[in-house]
């Protein structure tokens, strides 16, 4: 009588690979409206902050360096599981969540810049 083995149970880090895979979205819009929310209370330059693009520089710039960071911390825990595993099984699920984020992201921006164009 053979028996099949259980497949192993997958290690704290896949779970957190899958975490910060799904976080690529929102991350940055949530570090967005922090900045912006602690910049316009605060308001260092004292601007006009009623205007959209108060501080959009600074929102912009620290929203898009949490996404590198993510985006490095990522890559980084990715490798290391791979090579653990010596296999893609491993790592397919945080590539397809990482995968799916990014096509929506992107997707979401050119339609964003479609519909906001005259």
């Amino acid at each position: 009588m053979s028996t099949v083995a259980p497949a192993p149970k997958p290690s704290r880090l896949h779970a957190v690979a899958v975490v910060l895979s799904s976080l690529v979205i929102p991350l940055p819009l949530l570090t967005g409206r922090l900045v912006e929310a602690v910049l316009d209370t605060i308001n260092p330059a004292d601007v006009d902050t009623t205007q959209g693009l108060a501080y959009l520089s600074q929102i912009l710039g620290i929203s898009f360096g949490a996404l590198g960071v993510l985006l490095v911390v990522i890559v980084v825990i990715l490798a290391v599981l791979y090579r653990r595993a010596k296999t893609l099984d491993a790592i397919a699920l945080p590539l397809l969540v990482l995968a799916i984020q990014i096509v929506v992201g992107i997707v979401s921006l050119l339609l964003t810049g479609l519909v906001d164009r005259p």
